[in-house]
């Protein structure tokens, strides 16, 4: 083994032995105890994923080292818990948005008098070839999907697809790029807009459906990415969010994700059961953040990153209103 190596590898540390490192960097064990801790960390989670909840909590220098201030493991304990109903939140919501994203196309083209097989066509033209052969790759990879099977094997000739199939077939991603592809055939500026929105749409989908952690890391200045115009006159609606807080919770990229996908379920969505679902779903999560609001009462991070959610949810989501 290489001298590098050997400086970069960390040992595998046992249950007790991961207790005992949080102890070393100061998290408290006052609302959970040890015995709990240890337990958590066999059958719930594991040590790598909880502590990366850590980056939301300030250090401070004691006897030349650096602890955490006023981190408890249930602290870690519940962010985990409320990242994992987030993720499968976001999931279900940008489900709804692919669906009705295809469901415009599909209007759309009709309204354009497509015939749907053209529209194809001229869209795989545009692709270069390394595009196109990665788009081949993509739906012939499906060619023994129990799922897709019948459909891709029926068109195996990728240019003959009408857009009713293809939409079928191709990832999320490229359905974004079809869009795109769309919205610049008819001119339509707002479809560019939304295209840039979609895309985020799809980063924080790919991170939920992937189980990587949302909320691990929620300090501002984290994205070079602006937040879509559309979405930041949507938020600058809101009362109670001061302009100084919106700038500063959509500069984390992760935020600003989050409220783009909130943003785009609610303009596309025009089913009213499933716009009510979502609302019901929304405010659970949010009932679900207030819950141990006092563990956040010192760390300002959370507790604003928290309100901040909280409050686009009431105004986006209202659960006493028709919507």
């Amino acid at each position: 083994m290489s001298v590098l190596l050997q400086e970069k590898t960390k040992p595998i540390l046992s249950v007790d032995e991961q207790i005992d490192k949080l102890k070393e960097n100061g998290v408290t064990f006052k609302y959970v105890s040890e015995d709990h801790a240890k337990e958590y960390l066999r059958k719930n989670n594991y040590y790598f994923k909880l502590t990366s909840y850590r980056k939301n909590f300030l250090k401070k220098e004691v006897d030349g080292k650096k602890m955490y201030i006023d981190l408890d493991f249930a602290y870690l304990q519940d962010l985990a818990i409320i990242d994992m109903e987030l993720r499968y939140l976001l999931v279900d919501l940008s489900l709804d948005i692919e669906h009705w994203t295809k469901i415009y196309l599909l209007n759309l083209i009709q309204l354009h008098n497509e015939d749907g097989y053209e529209i194809v066509n001229d869209f795989l033209d545009s692709l270069d070839k390394n595009q196109y052969d990665r788009l081949e790759n993509e739906v012939l990879r499906n060619r023994n999907s129990i799922y897709c099977e019948d459909l891709i094997n029926s068109y195996p000739d990728l240019k003959k697809y009408p857009i009713w199939v293809f939409i079928e077939v191709i990832s999320f991603g490229t359905l974004i790029s079809f869009y795109k592809f769309c919205g610049e055939r008819y001119n339509d500026k707002m479809m560019s807009k939304d295209h840039f929105i979609l895309k985020m749409c799809k980063s924080v989908r790919n991170a939920a459906a992937h189980s990587n952690c949302i909320i691990n890391d929620l300090n501002a200045k984290t994205t070079s990415l602006s937040t879509s115009y559309l979405v930041t006159k949507e938020l600058a609606n809101i009362e109670k969010i001061s302009k100084v807080t919106r700038i500063k919770k959509m500069s984390n990229g992760r935020i600003q994700q989050v409220i783009s996908l909130l943003y785009m379920h609610k303009k596309l969505i025009p089913s009213e059961g499933v716009r009510k679902n979502a609302v019901t779903n929304l405010q659970k999560f949010s009932d679900r953040i207030k819950r141990n609001g006092h563990y956040y009462d010192n760390n300002d991070l959370i507790r604003t990153t928290f309100e901040f959610l909280n409050i686009v949810i009431d105004n986006w989501y209202p659960v006493d209103k028709n919507i």
